[in-house]
């Protein structure tokens, strides 16, 4: 055997022995040995200690009880399913029909099958948690091993806003964020790559969520039309400054969509839903009200600068360019589609490919001075969305999910949400 062999052998040996360290320390101390993990990101097991603790997450998730939260209602439908006599053949015959509502598959069939076995939400949480958090350490780690320098400070803050966009305590609202990676996985490979499978993965975010028919509609618009950046670039700044929406006009546009998805439209564009989702927004605090317009400013401020400044950088490098066009083209679809009640959760996915573009850009264009100042500047209003974003998440996990491992969790049922317990202690 000579001697480049021995040394793969070594070194293989060597990065075999660190990864199972990581996985025993896992089970001793999961938070601990994934922010580990995160340190040494570019090592290549890295990806699954996150994804571990994605499920762990979902092991330790504390479900809301108040305000009407899906997890809630996944909880519900979870024990109404183990106590009734329903079949696999009569759930399936549900899907897409009138009378039942249910529009998206995947989530009232993992429901179901968990009931078979429990009526526990922790285990159904767990399997979320699993799905959930194998697309989200996927598409985290997919912009990661696209960067071309380190991590600098600027440059962490756009990877920390990407990930807090849609975190893994988005699987209180299972059915709409887990969908969002699915089409955010699907879509980077095709835009990126060219790969046609990636088209697969993003049509099928529909069954987990009926809305993303729109996204979807935008990629295949984007597939043939391409690259027409001009156009996107008007087509968003014209959505812009639309402030009004008849719910009524887009309700009557959308009726030659099929019968079974009549009730949700008309669910989301009613009045009263409108006003319900007005009256609940202004209740938040100031600083989560303008975390929210922060963010926008950002993602303008950077998005029109790179367009009048760098696109000549841009269009010199394809799978640049193909993020960079239809980001413009997704958040001008989400721009008419947050008039609408509840729409707005789209200009999160928009943003997502907004911010993927962002990292992946910087990256490669890291020594410009004029882009290191137009970072620097939108740094104050990443740094107060990420603030609120993991305060937010503050009401899904509790003391166990930083402190405790899954043999303490399983012993010690926790469901006290960490902001409470640190009002408490205050």
């Amino acid at each position: 055997m000579n001697r480049l062999k021995l040394d793969r052998l070594y070194w293989n040996s060597r990065e075999l022995r660190e990864e199972l360290y990581y996985y025993f320390s896992f089970l001793i101390w999961p938070f601990g040995t994934t922010l580990a993990g995160l340190k040494n990101w570019d090592k290549s097991f890295s990806r699954n200690v996150f994804w571990l603790f994605c499920v762990f997450f979902g092991f330790t998730f504390v479900i809301a009880e108040a305000g009407g939260a899906d997890s809630d209602r996944y909880a519900t439908w979870l024990i109404e399913y183990a106590h009734s006599d329903m079949n696999l053949r009569e759930l399936w015959s549900s899907f897409y029909s009138e009378s039942s509502g249910y529009v998206d598959i995947l989530q009232p069939l993992i429901t179901f099958l968990v009931s078979r076995v429990t009526d526990n939400p922790t285990i159904l949480f767990t399997l979320f948690g699993l799905i959930f958090g194998y697309f989200y350490s996927r598409n985290i780690w997919y912009i990661l091993d696209r960067m071309e320098s380190r991590i600098a400070p600027a440059i962490f803050i756009y990877i920390l806003t990407f990930a807090l966009l849609n975190p893994i305590w988005n699987i209180n609202g299972f059915r709409m964020w887990t969908a969002a990676q699915i089409f955010l996985y699907g879509a980077l490979r095709f835009l990126l790559e060219g790969k046609n499978k990636g088209l697969i993965w993003a049509f099928a975010s529909v069954f987990v969520h009926f809305s993303f028919m729109f996204p979807v509609a935008a990629l295949i618009i984007f597939y043939f039309l391409k690259n027409k950046i001009n156009f996107y670039l008007g087509f968003f700044i014209v959505t812009s400054f639309i402030k009004e929406l008849d719910l009524g006009i887009i309700r009557d546009s959308l009726s030659f969509l099929p019968g079974f998805l009549q009730p949700r439209v008309s669910g989301y564009t009613n009045l009263d839903y409108a006003e319900f989702r007005v009256d609940r927004i202004q209740l938040d605090n100031w600083y989560v009200q303008f975390s929210v317009v922060g963010i926008k400013w950002a993602v303008y401020a950077m998005a029109l600068s790179i367009y009048f400044f760098f696109i000549k950088y841009i269009k010199q490098r394809q799978e640049l360019l193909n993020l960079f066009s239809f980001s413009l083209l997704i958040y001008s679809f989400a721009n008419i589609f947050s008039l609408v009640p509840s729409g707005g959760r789209m200009i999160i996915v928009a943003n997502t490919f907004m911010f993927s573009f962002f990292v992946i850009f910087f990256s490669r264009y890291h020594e410009n001075r004029n882009l290191t100042v137009l970072k620097t500047l939108t740094i104050p209003l990443l740094l107060l969305f990420c603030i609120v974003s993991l305060r937010t998440g503050m009401d899904y996990y509790g003391l166990m999910t930083i402190i405790g491992n899954p043999l303490l969790a399983v012993i010690y049922a926790e469901a006290v949400p960490l902001i409470e317990q640190i009002k408490e202690f205050l």
